[in-house]
């Protein structure tokens, strides 16, 4: 009854999340972002970089997008109500994700105590993912707020359960994950943005809660599926580029539902 309550929760939840997602202006909606680019020389200023919320239109007859029109299920097969237009593969993505996410939390770990943190992080991760997907660009907040209501969560579950040393580990697994990408960010901005770096601070924490270690199988994972966008981008675009947050996203998932078995390989 949990799995099926909270599949049906995810369903309404991934729906009233699409529209204020795809109001994120695109930043560059014909080519590539150049990252590297953005930070400026000795002549030029840097470029000042961030995500506008505008109403979600539809890119061919410009009509302001409903709640109605963004329906699971049979928006994907609609699309547009007025002129038919298909909507960005996000809009399914999202809404098949986010309750699948969700339901494989719930039921991968054996805590519903423990899962429930970890319920908003599927949340948070699927928001940082879809508007990364569609700009280029993670909102400086959406790491920040995620974090924040998240360590409340993490302490609030750790004390009920009489381990509040469990916080001190997430504590330093944020602090850790954000030294190691704040560094790879400062060797090579081209190819980081910092959004990333303050994702970073996120996953650790969530990750290091479970086990000090698992943070090193979440980057990891998120590198492997990483390496595996960017060789899809270089045979579909010939542009090895690619948005790094879902990559970071899906690996630190992957990480949190087998957590049992990668804890066992250390031992």
């Amino acid at each position: 009854m949990q799995l099926i309550a909270v599949a049906v929760c995810g369903v309404v939840i991934a729906w009233l999340m699409t529209l204020p997602l795809h109001r994120f202006k695109e930043l560059r909606p014909l080519t590539p972002r150049d990252v590297g680019s953005e930070d400026g020389t000795a002549t030029t200023p840097a470029v000042k970089i961030r995500a506008v919320y505008r109403q979600a239109i539809c890119s061919r007859c410009h009509r302001v997008c409903t709640p109605v029109d963004t329906i699971p299920g049979l928006s994907w097969i609609r699309g547009c109500t007025s002129c038919g237009r298909k909507f960005p593969f996000t809009v399914p993505l999202l809404q098949i994700g986010v309750p699948a996410a969700l339901v494989l939390t719930l039921w991968l770990l054996d805590d519903s105590w423990v899962a429930v943190p970890y319920l908003w992080l599927v949340l948070v991760l699927a928001a940082i993912s879809v508007v990364d997907l569609r700009i280029w660009l993670i909102p400086y907040w959406m790491p920040w707020l995620g974090a924040a209501i998240g360590l409340v969560l993490i302490s609030a579950v750790s004390i009920g359960l009489g381990d509040p040393s469990q916080i001190l580990y997430a504590l330093g697994g944020a602090a850790g994950a954000f030294l190691l990408f704040f560094l790879l960010w400062l060797i090579a901005p081209g190819k980081l943005g910092f959004g990333d770096v303050r994702m970073a601070l996120l996953l650790g924490m969530f990750l290091a809660w479970l086990h000090p270690l698992l943070p090193i199988y979440g980057l990891l994972f998120g590198s492997l599926f990483g390496l595996l966008m960017g060789v899809v981008a270089l045979l579909t675009r010939k542009d090895s580029r690619f948005p790094f947050g879902p990559a970071l996203a899906l690996g630190a998932m992957c990480a949190i539902w087998f957590h049992e078995a990668l804890v066992q390989s250390l031992l």
